[in-house]
């Protein structure tokens, strides 16, 4: 039976990770109540495969909470949690009956596989370095899941020697993914760092920033950025610790190197934090981004221009563009008017193009609005502080996820080719002052040959 990849944290705690929406009524909990299908006495007959005990077990939470979610009922914590201990007392049971068999090949893998669900894991260490011992050429995915378990439990009980070995094996054979290498390499580098042999932690930690890295694209941007800043986080502290502030702070830069890639505001922030951090004297706006090098950017979500034609960032190629994520009721993005209407003023006839980007929230001043009525403070308040570019309007925040805007203001520098080479969180003036450099560098850049200006 082929059996499918699961992710590694999965086997990790042996609960079944689930985005399913689902809860209390009265319904359920008869449905939770006895829904174990596996009820008969421990001793008798039971002509399952090892394989399909683990799949009953393993697929358990997953079908329950499908039920749930078809009956539309709302989320229930303690529900969930009851659904996910009858997994692990199913796994348990099976794991029982399986273990009272002659075992042999994949049928002790999939033993290990059920104490792993059951988090009865000193008996899956035992059982999966069984199966790797009397199946040396054992390849693919049970391979791989095997060693997976045995480097995580090892290195929880501070067997160093042996997570390693088994790290190296995973690392050198298929299949295997960024996200498990991720988990792989932050246990034995969390182990290491625990023992204080740093040392032995760095070359963990660089895969741990290598596999970050690589799965980054494949993430939500709060679940990307998450994972990234832990990574940097990690390796440039083992760094500080060998005495290598250099190689800390280049990773804190290359940090901030990938908020203009993908783009991130959060991540920018934590990368400049990360750098005040290793060295208060840095200079946090040398050398920044002049590549220009990035992905594709979001297009922003629009519900309503003011003072602005519709137009897509793509029809903005040739001209240098800025993002400027605020909110009526954001005080330090009151005190970035004024350099914005100077900006504004100043470099228009340039190429420079502002777009105040915000969403309808409701409300306004302690008051709640209508949608017509928002818009209409918006107007005045437009008007009120004299300001002269266009606004953007949402009814959602989706311009703030697709952009990692978790604080504002935040402004987003894009230069006439469609690249970020800035971005700039907070109001302060060394914030400010950075920013208004670059405007200056990248009005004065040519424009690509191939793209013509767009309209304002």
């Amino acid at each position: 039976m082929k059996i499918p990849h699961y992710l590694l944290v999965f086997f990790i705690s042996g609960i079944v990770a689930t985005n399913s929406v689902f809860a209390q009524s009265g319904r359920l909990r008869d449905a939770a109540d006895g829904s174990v299908s596996d009820s008969s006495p421990v001793g008798s007959r039971d002509d399952r495969t090892a394989a399909q005990l683990f799949e009953d077990a393993d697929k358990y939470t997953q079908k329950k909470f499908a039920e749930f979610e078809k009956l539309k009922v709302p989320y229930d914590e303690q529900l969930e949690q009851k659904v996910k201990k009858e997994q692990r007392d199913l796994a348990a049971r099976s794991a029982t009956r399986l273990a009272a068999r002659k075992l042999a090949g994949q049928d002790v893998y999939y033993l290990g596989l059920l104490y792993n669900l059951a988090q009865n894991f000193d008996a899956a260490l035992d059982t999966l370095r069984q199966f790797l011992k009397e199946n040396p050429n054992a390849t693919g995915q049970p391979a791989q899941n095997a060693r997976a378990v045995i480097v995580i439990q090892a290195a929880k009980k501070g067997l160093l020697s042996e997570a390693e070995s088994n790290l190296a094996a995973y690392a050198a054979n298929q299949p295997q993914r960024p996200d498990d290498r991720y988990v792989l390499e932050n246990w034995v580098t969390t182990a290491y760092f625990n023992a204080q042999d740093f040392a032995h932690a760095l070359p963990h930690a660089e895969q741990m920033w290598i596999a970050a890295k690589a799965s980054a694209k494949d993430k939500s941007p709060f679940a990307r950025d998450t994972r990234l800043n832990e990574a940097a986080l990690t390796l440039s502290e083992i760094d500080l610790r060998l005495k290598k502030k250099e190689d800390a702070l280049v990773v804190a830069q290359e940090m901030r190197a990938l908020s203009f890639t993908f783009p991130s505001g959060t991540l920018n922030k934590l990368a400049l934090r990360r750098m005040i951090q290793i060295d208060s004297t840095v200079d946090l706006f040398k050398d920044i981004n002049d590549t220009g090098a990035t992905a594709a950017l979001p297009e922003i979500s629009v519900n309503e221009w003011m003072d602005q034609s519709p137009v897509k960032l793509t029809d903005l190629r040739g001209r240098v563009v800025l993002l400027d994520f605020w909110a009526p009721w954001c005080g330090p993005c009151r005190s970035t008017f004024p350099r914005l209407q100077k900006w504004y003023e100043t470099y228009k006839e340039k190429g420079l193009v502002i777009l105040g980007l915000t969403s309808l929230e409701g409300n306004a001043e302690g008051k709640q609005l209508t949608r017509a009525e928002e818009l209409t403070y918006l107007r005045n308040f437009k008007k009120k502080f004299s300001l002269p570019y266009g606004f953007a309007i949402s009814d959602s925040k989706d311009n703030d996820r697709n952009y990692a805007v978790s604080s504002i203001p935040t402004s987003f520098l894009i230069d006439r080719r469609g690249n970020v080479r800035f971005i700039s969180v907070g109001s302060s003036d060394l914030e400010a002052n950075a920013l208004n450099k670059m405007i200056k560098k990248l009005v004065e850049e040519a424009a690509p040959a191939s793209t013509d200006s767009a309209a304002k």
